[in-house]
C-alpha cells in the first residue's frame, strides 16, 4: 500500500478557494500542488501523477469537465480520481461530470468534516485499486508451481530498487544436478524438490532477514533474492544449511547413503550424479554504477557459474567495485557436516 502523503492537485481559478482547500489539505499531512486553470495543470501534471483531482468546474480558459476529458485521454491518469468542485450543482452539471470521468462533486460552501471525508475517501479506494492491480499483476506473472513472482515482477522490482540506489543484494539461486534428478526420479520428485527450495528460501527470509527480502522464481530450478547487502551473507548461509540438510531425502536410502544416483549416458557409459546442492552468485546493486536490471543478471549469471565451478553448496560474491577487470572474490559459506 502508498506510504507516502497523498498528492492532491487543485485547479481553480478563484486565488481564494485554491488558497484555503490547499492549506486546508497541507494541514491534515497532504501534499498539494495548484494550477489556476486548464492549460496550466495539463503542463505540471506532465512532471507527476497525483492522487486526486480538485477541479473547479467554472473556469473561463477551459472548464472543469474539459480538463477532466482532456486529463482522462492521459493513460497515466485514467484512474486518478477527479472531485469537481462547485456552486450548487445542477444536475445537468452532476451529470455531465460523470460522463467526462468524475467520481464526485463538492459544493462550495462544504463544511470542512465533509471535504475532507470526501478526499480520503477517494484517496483510499485510489490506493486499494492500486493495490488490487499490483496483486493481479503478480498473480498473473507467478510461478504456476510455487506461485512466487516470475520474471516481469522480478525484472521490475530489481529495476525499482536501482533507480532509487537502494543497498540491496541480488542473490541468483540455482540448483546443481537437478537435471539429473528430474530425470532419474521424474517430474513429480523433482517439482517437490523444489517447491521444498522455495521453501527454505522463504523460512530463511523469515529467519535471517526478518522478512526484509523479495523472492521471485525465474523458473524451473532458478530463483532470484533481493535482500539488504548488510544481511545477504547470513541469509545465503541459512539456506545453504537448511537446503543441505533436507535434501538427500528427496533419495532414495541407497542413492543418499553413498551421496550420488547412478545412470547411464547415451553411450552407455555410467554415470555419477551427486546429490542436488546450491549455487548462489549475487552482487550488491551499490557495487557499481548500475542502471538496468540485465547489467545485475549479468553479473550474478556470472558468480552463479563461478559457484558452480565449486562442489558442493557455494555462494560467489562479486565484489570487484567499478573495476570490471578485477577477479571476482570468493564469499564461502559452505557448511560443515552435521550442523
Amino acid at each position: 500500500m502508498n506510504q507516502l502523503p497523498a498528492r492532491i492537485f487543485i485547479v481553480d481559478e478563484a486565488d481564494q478557494d485554491r488558497r484555503v482547500h490547499a492549506a486546508t489539505l497541507r494541514d491534515h499531512g497532504y501534499e498539494v500542488v495548484t494550477a489556476s486553470n486548464g492549460e496550466e495543470a495539463l503542463l505540471l501534471v506532465e512532471a507527476d501523477v497525483p492522487d486526486l483531482f480538485l477541479i473547479s468546474t467554472h473556469m473561463s480558459r477551459m472548464d472543469g469537465f474539459t480538463l477532466c476529458e482532456r486529463l482522462k485521454d492521459d493513460a497515466r491518469l485514467i484512474n486518478v480520481p477527479v472531485i469537481f468542485v462547485t456552486s450548487e450543482p445542477s444536475y445537468e452539471e452532476v451529470d455531465r461530470g460523470f460522463a467526462a470521468g468524475g467520481v464526485d462533486h463538492i459544493s462550495k460552501p462544504c463544511h470542512l468534516s465533509e471535504f475532507l471525508a470526501r478526499v480520503r475517501t477517494h484517496v483510499r479506494l485510489y490506493h486499494l485499486l492500486q493495490e488490487v492491480a499490483r496483486l493481479e499483476d503478480i498473480a498473473i506473472d507467478a510461478n504456476p508451481l510455487t506461485h512466487l513472482p516470475g520474471n516481469n515482477t522480478i525484472v521490475a522490482t530489481i529495476q525499482a530498487a536501482i533507480d532509487a540506489g537502494e543497498d540491496q543484494a541480488v542473490l541468483y539461486v540455482d540448483l546443481d544436478n537437478f537435471k539429473a534428478f528430474n530425470d532419474y526420479y521424474g517430474f513429480g520428485d523433482g517439482d517437490d524438490l523444489l517447491l521444498f527450495t522455495a521453501e527454505i528460501l522463504q523460512t530463511a527470509i523469515r529467519n535471517a532477514a526478518g522478512g526484509e527480502a523479495f523472492l521471485g522464481h525465474i523458473g524451473g530450478d532458478d530463483f532470484v533474492v533481493m535482500v539488504p547487502s548488510a544481511k545477504a551473507e547470513s541469509l545465503a548461509e541459512e539456506v545453504i544449511a537448511r537446503f543441505d540438510a533436507g535434501a538427500p531425502a528427496f533419495y532414495g536410502d541407497e542413492d543418499a547413503e553413498r551421496g550420488y544416483i547412478e545412470t547411464t549416458d547415451r553411450t552407455g557409459e555410467v554415470v555419477h550424479f551427486p546429490v542436488v546442492t546450491l549455487s548462489l552468485g549475487g552482487v550488491r546493486l551499490r557495487s557499481r554504477p548500475f542502471q538496468r536490471y540485465l547489467e545485475v543478471a549479468n553479473i550474478c549469471a556470472e558468480t552463479k557459474h563461478m559457484a558452480k565451478a565449486v562442489q558442493g553448496s557455494n555462494l560467489f560474491m562479486d565484489r570487484r567495485g567499478t573495476r570490471r577487470n578485477e577477479p571476482i572474490q570468493r564469499t564461502s559459506v559452505s557448511i560443515p557436516p552435521g550442523r
